[in-house]
C-alpha cells in the first residue's frame, strides 16, 4: 500500500474515531491514540501465506532388533527409516525399509532364503473427527527384493511378497486395528495330499494398543495382538509394553536439532502353536522375550 493510501486510511479512521466528540460532546482520551494505530496497523498488514496441504517427513533409526508381532525378523541391529506424504484432506503415502535376518525361515520352509531387506510400500486415509473418534484405511505393500521365489523346491516360482489391508478404529489413548492378508501369506501355499495347495490367503491380526503421553515428553505404549497364520502352524498371540521420550540435541549455534526419539520395548508371545514355525535355519528362535532399544530422528 502506497504511503497516500495509509493517509487516507488514517484519516477516515481518526475521523471515525472523533465522532463521538464532534455529535456527543464527549472527548476522546490521549491514552486511546493507539486503538486508532492498531486498526491501522491491522488494515494495512500483509495478508498472512497461505499453509499449504501438503506436508513430507523423513525417518531413519537405529534398532537393537526388528521386531513385528512378537517376531524378532533381524538377528541383531537393524537400521530402519522411510517417508512420508500426508494431505490435509486425510490421504496420505509412503515407504519404509529395514534390514532382516537372512536366515529367518519363517513358516519352517525357507520364508526368507536370503533376503536381507524388507521394503515396506503404503497408503491410505486417516480422519479424526470431532468427537474425538477415529478412522485409519491402510495398504500395505511388503516387499522383498533380494529373492522373488519362496519357500521349498516346490513352491518356487511364488513370490514372498504379500499385500495386506487394515482399518483401523481408535477413541483417545485407544486403537484398534485389523489386518488382513490378500494375498498368499508371504507366498506361502502348502501341501494337501487330498486336495493339492491349499492357499493362505486372509490370514490376519488383531491389535489392541494404548498409548499415552507424560509429562516430560515422556510416553508409555501398551499392546496386545494374536495373529491367525491361515492353513499354516504360526498362530501365536504377543504383547509389548514400552517407554520412550523426544529430545532434541544442542549446537553451538543456539538452534537445536529437533524430532528425536529414543526409547526401549519389551515383548513377548504366547499361545505359541508351534515353536519350530518360529525356528532360523541356524536354530534362532525368533519369537522369544526381547527388550528392543532404539533412537530415532522425524524431520
Amino acid at each position: 500500500m502506497t504511503n497516500s493510501g495509509k493517509k487516507i486510511i488514517r484519516n477516515i479512521l481518526c475521523a471515525l474515531y472523533a465522532g463521538p466528540v464532534l455529535f456527543g460532546g464527549v472527548y476522546a482520551m490521549a491514552d486511546e491514540a493507539p486503538a486508532v494505530e492498531a486498526a491501522l496497523a491491522a488494515a494495512v498488514a500483509e495478508p498472512a501465506e497461505p499453509t499449504s496441504p501438503h506436508s513430507l517427513t523423513f525417518n531413519l533409526g537405529l534398532y537393537s532388533n526388528y521386531m513385528f508381532r512378537g517376531v524378532a525378523l533381524s538377528d541383531g541391529p537393524a537400521l530402519q527409516g522411510g517417508a512420508d506424504y500426508a494431505h490435509s484432506s486425510g490421504f496420505y503415502a509412503g515407504t519404509w525399509f529395514s534390514n532382516i535376518d537372512k536366515n529367518f525361515t519363517g513358516h519352517g520352509d525357507g520364508f526368507s532364503g536370503g533376503n536381507k531387506i524388507e521394503i515396506d510400500i503404503y497408503g491410505g486415509y486417516a480422519h479424526t473427527f470431532e468427537s474425538g473418534f477415529g478412522v485409519n484405511l491402510m495398504g500395505n505393500y511388503y516387499w522383498y527384493p533380494d529373492r522373488e521365489n519362496s519357500y521349498s523346491e516346490a513352491d518356487l516360482g511364488r513370490k514372498q511378497d504379500s499385500f495386506e489391508a487394515s482399518i483401523g478404529l481408535s477413541y483417545e489413548f485407544l486403537t484398534y486395528t485389523y489386518y488382513n492378508v490378500l494375498t498368499n501369506y508371504y507366498g506361502a501355499a502348502i501341501d494337501n495330499t487330498n486336495n493339492g495347495k491349499k492357499n493362505t490367503k486372509h490370514a490376519d491380526y488383531h491389535e489392541l494398543k494404548m498409548t499415552h503421553k507424560l509429562p516430560g515428553d515422556l510416553s508409555i505404549m501398551a499392546k496386545v495382538g494374536y495373529q491367525n497364520t491361515k492353513n499354516l502352524t504360526g498362530d501365536q498371540g504377543d504383547y509389548a509394553i514400552g517407554i520412550s521420550r523426544d529430545f532434541s540435541l544442542p549446537t553451538a549455534s543456539g538452534k537445536p536439532i529437533e524430532g528425536f526419539n529414543a526409547g526401549a520395548v519389551f515383548t513377548n508371545t504366547f499361545a505359541v502353536q508351534d515353536q519350530a514355525y518360529y525356528e532360523t535355519s541356524d536354530g534362532r528362535d525368533t519369537n522369544d522375550a526381547t527388550i528392543t532399544f532404539y533412537i530415532k530422528r522425524t524431520w
